[in-house]
């Protein structure tokens, strides 16, 4: 069956919408959806690390939180540059060649989901943001993996932990 006019490019375009999902969205395909990776535990705090910097640097753009942002890079700084690492050293075990588009694509889509997030909140994200520089702020950069490891952060970036999984596998003795 062939469709033709307007509805062959309505078509052609859901379809290049679903396949760019899958390059634009890594999460989506190593994450959320069944997937043959999990992430370690290294992984994990690099991806929740990502996720909450991420969070404060739209935070410091929204909410005029500049100042308290650049404290938290310049107190965090040496944890954020070892996650940082640690994130594309995943990125590149995982998407080998395409690592560095596919981790472009991956902090891209954590700005536009917490930016979704601002403008569903409101007035109210900037008290929230507000929150979560204070107890951020209040955090020694050795607690991070504390700090990150609340379930809205470890849901925002989709992957999945090894060490959650094989502990789910486990059939009681």
């Amino acid at each position: 069956m062939r469709i033709k006019g307007t509805r062959h490019r309505q078509v052609v375009a859901g379809v290049l919408a679903l396949a760019m999902c899958g390059v634009a969205s890594p999460t989506l395909a190593a994450g959320k959806a069944k997937s043959p990776f999990c992430a370690s535990a290294t992984d994990i705090a690099a991806l929740n690390a990502r996720v909450l910097q991420t969070e404060l640097m739209v935070a410091a753009l929204s909410c005029e939180e500049r100042q308290r942002y650049n404290a938290f890079v310049t107190s965090y700084q040496s944890v954020l540059t070892d996650r940082g690492k640690a994130l594309q050293a995943m990125f590149k075990r995982v998407h080998g060649g395409a690592a560095e588009n596919r981790l472009n694509s991956f902090i891209t889509r954590l700005a536009n989901d917490t930016s979704q997030q601002v403008r569903e909140r409101g007035d109210d994200y900037c008290s929230y943001a507000g929150t979560l520089f204070e107890e951020t702020l209040a955090t020694k950069p050795a607690d991070l993996n504390r700090l990150t490891s609340k379930p809205w952060i470890e849901s925002r970036h989709g992957y999945r932990s090894c060490v959650l999984e094989a502990s789910s596998s486990k059939t009681p003795g």
